[in-house]
């Protein structure tokens, strides 16, 4: 008894717009936007929002802007995105919008975020969570880039078999 294995590229399809991946670059700078500047619609921007739009924001749009891409790359060739990289966006996306309303600025008043103002443990509790969310906004969005792009390649594949080398053919001629 023999085993094998092959690894077989999907066959494009037929190509589309790819929409979607263009609202994937949008939503991605709206996300980067939202983390460097949206304590500023809520009054309490301070000295640290250069730092985080250099940062965090720059990281975040950079991410989903190439992934909106190869989103985009995709639907063009004619492949499918994966269900599991539309997660990991969505993913992406929400933790980046929390995070917006959990990172802290400095103010006159001190240290403040958009849910907790400069009021503890409210304050701390939301501190406290931002740096998970960023961490993991980051790392959701790397993986979605990096799935994105395999998505942009076709899939491939492993197609296994077992054969039997040593059967003998059990139907007789007539």
């Amino acid at each position: 008894m023999t085993y094998s294995a092959i690894r077989v590229r999907a066959t494009p399809g037929v190509p589309r717009s790819g929409r979607t991946g263009i609202a994937v670059i949008v939503a991605g700078i709206a996300v980067a936007g939202w983390i460097s500047f949206g304590r500023h619609l809520f009054g309490i921007g301070g000295d640290l929002t250069i730092a985080y739009a250099a940062t965090l924001g720059v990281i975040f749009a950079v991410l989903l802007v190439l992934t909106g891409l190869a989103v985009r790359r995709t639907a063009r060739r004619g492949f499918e995105t994966r269900a599991l990289t539309h997660a990991l966006l969505i993913a992406s996306g929400v933790c980046g919008f929390l995070l917006g309303l959990t990172i802290p600025d400095s103010t006159p008043h001190g240290l403040q975020t958009i849910i907790s103002g400069p009021t503890e443990p409210a304050l701390g509790i939301a501190i406290g969570i931002a740096n998970p969310l960023g961490v993991v906004g980051i790392a959701t969005a790397i993986i979605a880039l990096v799935l994105a792009i395999g998505d942009s390649r076709g899939r491939v594949t492993l197609v296994e078999s077992w054969g039997d080398e040593d059967a003998i053919s059990v139907v007789e001629p007539a």
